[in-house]
């Protein structure tokens, strides 16, 4: 889902204003539905988000980002957030899915999140 601040930033890029890129990636462990009106996770697990620059395939934007265990600790995860941000900032997007987790320290989680802009 496209959250209403994602939804402002867009259109302030089409206007033609400045706006920071959407290329951090957040996971938390919230559970509940994605509501427009959210700005952030439920519960991020991350001590910091991750930089994932998506790929442009006609109007589909690719996001391709990996944690691994030791990044999540013994966290379970089950939302994933766009942020144009590495702290604070404008949420694009979340989604919810079932619970993953918890990871060994070693062991690796890919994500690949695609978001067609129509």
């Amino acid at each position: 889902m496209i959250i209403d601040a994602g939804r402002v930033a867009l259109g302030k890029m089409i206007k033609g204003e400045t706006v920071n890129a959407f290329t951090y990636i957040d996971v938390g462990d919230g559970m509940d539905s994605s509501s427009a009106s959210q700005t952030t996770l439920d519960h991020s697990v991350l001590l910091e988000r991750k930089s994932a620059t998506p790929e442009i395939v006609g109007n589909i934007l690719i996001y391709s980002v990996d944690f691994t265990g030791s990044q999540l600790g013994s966290n379970k995860i089950s939302e994933l957030g766009i942020f144009n941000a590495l702290t604070g900032g404008d949420m694009l997007s979340r989604v919810t899915f079932n619970s993953i987790g918890p990871l060994a320290a070693d062991e690796t989680i890919s994500f690949t999140f695609r978001l067609e802009v129509v």
